[in-house]
């Protein structure tokens, strides 16, 4: 099987989005990486007689270097990840993380070292399984709510990539002012929004509250939203059932090297 690996050029972009739309939800984050295609991702695919069986991806505009993959043919990983680290040799000196399902957790035993792993469950949510809650009143996030929302973006997991620019956001306000829990999105394609959130303690209701809101303006741009939540977290699991969340698969946020 004649293989090839090669950067995700304008070429190529159709059958790689072909690709990972197979499946958006399982493929999400890799899908993103694709539709952000900027100077601090980088992305390579590897082809089978022109055929797509694999795309790899690294972005570096987090906190830390992050990785995303997915692979039809197992042994394309290595050939990817190799292609990835010529141009970004800091995954050959540095711990990079990655957020994946645990069904690829096989695919890096012989090509990485997972240093630590935590357990996540992909909670999905669409316009059938919704059940909107208005109470407390949760409003857009504005310019002027910006350090509200940097004060609480601290408490934020530790897995999720929302920067203080985030928006589409909502959020519940307390009567002081202060910002009791925010709904953000990490990312919005046309086939899946992933979101993000925080919140201070106890403020469950205020979460669930912002959260229904954004929900509600995420179907404008697409029936596919989900959000990811620690997998020994019953109280929050429980939280986003309630609002129409369902567990669709388990992820792992893992620490990683080559």
């Amino acid at each position: 099987m004649p293989l090839q690996i090669v950067p995700v050029t304008a070429e190529h972009y159709p059958a790689v989005n072909a690709f990972l739309r197979r499946s958006p939800y399982r493929n999400a984050i890799t899908l993103a990486f694709l539709y952000r295609r900027h100077g601090s991702i980088s992305i390579r695919a590897a082809l089978s007689n022109h055929v797509v069986v694999g795309v790899a991806a690294v972005w570096r505009d987090v906190s830390s270097v992050r990785l995303s993959f997915t692979v039809d043919v197992p042994q394309v990983l290595p050939m990817l990840l190799e292609a990835l680290a010529m141009d970004n040799p800091e995954l050959w000196n540095r711990p990079f993380e990655i957020v994946m399902p645990v069904a690829n957790v096989p695919l890096l035993n012989n090509t990485t070292h997972l240093e630590s792993v935590h357990f996540l469950y992909q909670m999905v949510v669409e316009p059938e399984t919704l059940h909107p809650i208005t109470q407390p009143s949760a409003r857009r996030i504005q310019k002027d709510d910006v350090q509200a929302v940097k004060d609480l973006w601290a408490t934020a997991a530790p897995w999720q990539t929302w920067t203080l620019n985030s928006v589409p956001a909502f959020g519940v306000f307390a009567a002081d002012g202060s910002l009791l829990a925010t709904a953000v999105t990490c990312f919005a394609t046309g086939d899946v929004v992933e979101l993000g959130w925080a919140m201070q303690t106890g403020s469950l209701p205020a979460l669930q509250s912002a959260l229904s809101a954004l929900v509600q303006s995420c179907f404008g741009i697409t029936s596919r939203v989900y959000l990811f939540v620690d997998a020994t977290d019953s109280t929050l699991f429980d939280a986003c059932r309630r609002l129409g969340f369902w567990p669709s698969e388990r992820f792992i946020w893992a620490t990683t090297r080559l």
